[in-house]
């Protein structure tokens, strides 16, 4: 037989072996699927008779009894729960909430989060993010899934404990969160508002407390700017001053064009007319991106005594400086040709540039708010 036909049924053998047995693992996870699909549909006329039971008798108990410890019921249960929430409101939701923090749950979701495996440990921390800590030893083992080098770990361990009433306890775990240089930015600031209270009473204390965490000196800079930027969207306004400070003889740990610009950026959103003279500073300073933001404050505030700054920094090197000092001109009442006579030649094509974007992005602007 010639080798390449020997070859051929070789390859054709193997092929047949393969599709063998794909055929085969799919008919398996079919009848596995079917399987789960119909244990979890028995699970689910096994509780929802008593659920309805309970919102008429508020019996838990009879709920509570329905359960034998099988993985699969916890989650038919619970899916039965979040579903019945999208359908009803007031009394009936509040006690249908009260039904996912009984025994068998609570007990199965801790079991969950002393586990090895991370995938269930997150799924714990999910659970718990939704009630309110007082359990010791669940308080601790979240704070051990801090340190993980699981970045979804430390991020649902931080989240669940953001849910406690405890500022000390929060800010504990924003402090530690805060030194990590892994967590997405956005995972960032959502745990930055999740720390704080809807309660109006916490806001100074909060506040007091985010000192602390900011006043380490080993928070990377991305994650400091991220924090001060989540201080002026919340409205922290005992930390003004605070910053302020930080502005006028900043620190090595502060004295970082990121968190430099955060900071100009705050006390525009504050309103802090007492920062005028200290953003005056930063028009010269070395790094573009923080004299950009120290243009577009001022340039906010509309003082005279800024103009001339304004004109000086047509000049600058930077096409971002150039840009947001033509912005802060034509903000202030300046016209095209003011602003085109303060420019040599070689600068009037990208002056005349920026100027048209900032006309047509006011016209956006104005025909955006009708």
């Amino acid at each position: 037989m010639d080798i390449s036909v020997y070859l051929l049924l070789i390859v054709s053998m193997v092929l047949l072996g393969l599709t063998l047995v794909l055929f085969l693992s799919a008919i398996i996870i079919r009848v596995r699927h079917r399987n789960w699909s119909a244990k979890l549909e028995t699970y689910r006329k096994t509780f929802m008779p008593h659920v309805l039971n309970y919102l008429e008798e508020g019996n838990e108990k009879e709920v509570i009894e329905q359960f034998t410890g099988k993985n699969l019921e916890y989650y038919a249960f619970e899916k039965i729960i979040t579903e019945m929430l999208n359908h009803v409101e007031g009394t009936e939701a509040d006690k249908l909430k009260e039904l996912l923090f009984i025994d068998p749950i609570f007990d199965h979701h801790f079991n969950l989060l002393r586990s090895s495996d991370d995938v269930a440990r997150v799924k714990a921390c999910n659970y718990f993010s939704n009630i309110r800590l007082v359990n010791f030893k669940v308080i601790k083992k979240l704070k051990e899934y801090l340190d993980s080098p699981n970045q979804m770990l430390v991020f649902s361990a931080a989240t669940a404990l953001m849910g406690s009433d405890d500022v000390n306890l929060r800010v504990e775990a924003l402090s530690r969160v805060a030194k990590k240089d892994f967590l997405s930015e956005m995972a960032m600031i959502e745990l930055f508002h999740k720390f704080h209270s809807d309660e109006d009473d916490q806001n100074e204390a909060e506040g007091e407390a985010l000192k602390m965490v900011l006043d380490q000196q080993d928070i990377p800079p991305a994650n400091r700017a991220l924090f001060i930027k989540g201080i002026a969207e919340i409205g922290y306004y005992n930390l003004v001053n605070y910053l302020l400070e930080k502005l006028k003889e900043p620190t090595p740990e502060w004295n970082h064009p990121q968190v430099l610009s955060s900071i100009i950026k705050s006390q525009g959103e504050f309103n802090n007319v007492k920062s005028i003279k200290t953003l005056r500073r930063y028009l010269g300073h070395e790094s573009p991106e923080v004299v950009v933001s120290a243009l577009e404050e001022l340039g906010d505030y509309g003082s005279e005594d800024d103009f001339p700054y304004f004109k000086f920094l047509l000049g600058h090197k930077d096409k971002n400086v150039k840009k947001a000092a033509v912005f802060s001109l034509l903000k202030n009442g300046f016209k095209e040709s003011e602003i085109l006579h303060e420019v040599p030649e070689s600068d009037i094509k990208l002056i005349t540039k920026y100027v048209l974007m900032y006309v047509h992005e006011k016209r956006n602007k104005t025909n955006f708010n009708g």
